[in-house]
């Protein structure tokens, strides 16, 4: 058998629909069927997903949107930066009692 190297964006794509196809058990309720494919058009599965999952997902999507626009507008200094270095160590000397 052919053994194929998956790309990452195979892999989040195949990890995506892992994700949704164990979201809804499988007790006939069908309010939606996704198709996911990758950029290039190659098919990689078909979903049905409850009314109550379409829902919760709708929900929380508007949760993730919320996330990233906030993380956008207040960046996480960068870890290897001298600013946040210097203000760890301050807060180390702070907490051991140190001024």
């Amino acid at each position: 058998m052919d053994r194929h190297e998956h790309t990452p964006e195979e892999l989040a794509a195949l990890e995506l629909y892992h994700q949704l196809v164990n979201l809804s058990p499988d007790d006939g309720d069908r309010a939606l069927m996704i198709t996911l494919r990758l950029p290039n058009g190659r098919y990689v599965g078909d979903v049905w997903l409850s009314k109550q999952d379409v829902t919760d997902l709708a929900d929380a999507s508007v949760g993730l949107a919320a996330v990233r626009d906030y993380e956008q507008a207040n960046p996480l200094p960068n870890p290897d930066s001298d600013v946040l270095a210097q203000a760890l160590t301050q807060l180390e000397n702070l907490a051991n009692g140190d001024l």
